[in-house]
């Protein structure tokens, strides 16, 4: 599902020209919805517990399959404020293995996004990310999928996001996500790459 660059404007957006418009901000809470449901379902976690040792690619093919097929209906997107709630009570802990799957190669790699050791991730299993950490996950999340509307898959968003970025100085544009300012810059080179700009 194709959008336009204004899907990654404050302007008006639209999903088809036939279809309501929205705000960038509702756009946002839709991406946001979307991806907190792939965080939150019971079988990622389950997969993510399953793994004796973490396999990303494993985790991250699964994390396609979810995301390409549960996206939410009107019903379920949530409110600005219950996604707040859910980064200030914190995600699953699973969030943390499959937003690094969504970017990474490897644990280590995604894990210096975040600050964490990798004993430090394991204890998440189970538990809960703190606020901070939530943030990043669900930041990698919302940026992967607004880069699938613009590239046209979840697989050229990923390569688009990990590749280094003449525009951003030579950066790959995951590497940028630890900060909301970086996702920012990002956001501003995809609304580029929508209108037919270089990389």
């Amino acid at each position: 599902m194709n959008r336009s660059a204004d899907s990654l404007t404050a302007g008006s957006v639209t999903e088809k020209p036939s279809s309501p418009q929205y705000s960038f901000s509702e756009w946002r809470t839709r991406y946001d919805s979307h991806v907190l449901s792939v965080f939150q379902d019971r079988n990622v976690r389950r997969a993510v517990k399953g793994q004796s040792k973490t396999n990303l690619a494993s985790l991250w093919r699964y994390t396609v399959r979810k995301l390409e097929k549960d996206r939410p209906s009107s019903r379920e997107v949530f409110e600005p404020l219950q996604i707040h709630e859910k980064l200030v009570e914190g995600l699953p802990g699973e969030a943390l293995f499959v937003s690094c799957a969504m970017l990474f190669d490897s644990m280590s790699e995604g894990l210096s996004l975040f600050d964490l050791s990798s004993k430090t991730a394991k204890q998440r299993i189970g538990d809960r990310l703190s606020s901070g950490e939530s943030e990043i996950a669900l930041r990698i999340g919302r940026v992967l999928t607004m880069a699938q509307d613009v590239f046209g898959s979840l697989d050229a968003a990923r390569a688009y996001l990990r590749a280094p970025n003449f525009a951003l100085g030579g950066v790959a544009p995951r590497d940028l996500l630890k900060t909301a300012e970086g996702e920012q810059l990002i956001l501003s080179e995809l609304k580029t790459q929508a209108e037919g700009g270089p990389v």
